[in-house]
């Protein structure tokens, strides 16, 4: 018997958001004040400031990304474009986020000591996160990231429900391709430019293993990799961080016989997508999904799909007015929706 199973998942990803956001609007008078670590939050920040690209991610999941005045440089996700540009993450220009009446900077551990009091001095309080590097830690970050920006109540309840709908939407994509199973692999090169791809037990592991097919490197404990595994498992496609790494593989007689390789199955997903456990991740999944579809059915996409844009907004900050008004902040919930509903219907034919 063959059963036709079609999925619009760009709908999906707008009912994702609905479902974050829908019975969570409602603000209680319980919600301030709220401590984070040792930093207390006496009322709802109405400013914020956003000095790492992980976090970035995860506060425009849940909906708080309207409230961004500034962004780091490596915040460089295209769906926050409209947002200021404050300097680097580790040494931000505190000019700007004063000008911008801040009165909330989230950043990460590695913020400069010096960085971080100039911003207290200015009147905004600076909570600092470790990047997540597990499921738990992951959790927590939504949970406590939503509580900071929402409160106690209202913001604890969204980032929970968040991080939730997110794996849930990961787990239905999953779903709709366990049984039309490809195999697949994502290279990347190190420092070296030695091939690499995810580890086993890590986070950017399980987010790429939601595509639903089989990684060919399932059981890798460390990021390089051997080449004949490669030519062993000769995947049906193969993605990939950025065009040196493409050029590397085809310049390799040894790999010609590679399927994804001789039938020119490959396709350009940058890897900060994949660590980026929110938009970025979810997006990227959907784009893998979207190119095996189309490929299999013979009318692959033309375009790889852009997942950053250059950081060349960062004169903005400078101009108190806007930073004061905050025209970016208010765009920045519309840009980020825009950016998930542009993709095409997927259809999957199932054999079963």
């Amino acid at each position: 018997m063959k059963r036709i199973l079609s999925i619009v998942l760009s709908l999906c990803l707008i009912l994702s958001c609905a479902a974050i956001f829908g019975g969570c609007n409602t603000k209680t008078s319980n919600d301030w004040p709220v401590s984070i670590g040792d930093v207390t939050i006496d009322k709802e920040p109405e400013n914020i400031v956003v000095l790492n690209d992980v976090f970035a991610d995860v506060i425009s999941y849940i909906g708080y990304d309207i409230k961004m005045a500034g962004r780091s440089e490596e915040c460089d996700q295209k769906f926050l474009h409209v947002v200021p540009v404050m300097g680097k993450g580790a040494a931000p220009d505190t000019a700007a986020i004063a000008a911008a009446k801040t009165d909330l900077v989230i950043a990460d551990k590695t913020l400069s000591a010096d960085a971080k009091s100039a911003i207290e001095a200015n009147g905004a309080k600076v909570i600092t996160f470790d990047v997540p590097t597990t499921s738990d830690a992951l959790k927590n970050l939504y949970t406590d990231l939503g509580t900071a920006l929402g409160g106690k109540t209202t913001g604890k309840e969204k980032g929970e429900k968040g991080y939730d709908e997110l794996l849930d939407m990961l787990s239905t994509m999953n779903t709709a391709t366990s049984n039309v199973v490809q195999t697949v692999a994502y290279i990347y090169t190190d420092a070296d430019g030695k091939p690499c791809t995810f580890v086993k037990g890590t986070l950017e592991y399980q987010f790429f293993n939601y595509n639903g097919n089989s990684n060919v490197f399932a059981n890798q404990t460390a990021p390089p990799i051997n080449l004949d595994e490669l030519k062993l498992g000769s995947p049906n496609f193969i993605f990939y961080d950025n065009d040196n790494v493409l050029a590397i593989l085809n310049a390799d007689p040894s790999l010609a016989n590679v399927h994804a390789l001789a039938e020119g199955h490959t396709y350009q997903i940058p890897k900060k997508a994949f660590f980026r456990f929110g938009k970025s991740a979810e997006q990227a999944i959907f784009d893998m999904l979207n190119y095996i579809d189309k490929t299999t059915k013979g009318t692959p996409d033309s375009a790889t799909r852009d997942y950053s844009v250059p950081a060349t907004i960062a004169e903005a900050a400078a101009a108190a007015p806007a930073a004061t008004e905050a025209p970016a902040a208010n765009n920045a919930a519309p840009a980020a929706a825009s950016s998930q509903n542009d993709s095409d219907e997927i259809n999957f034919s199932v054999e079963g």
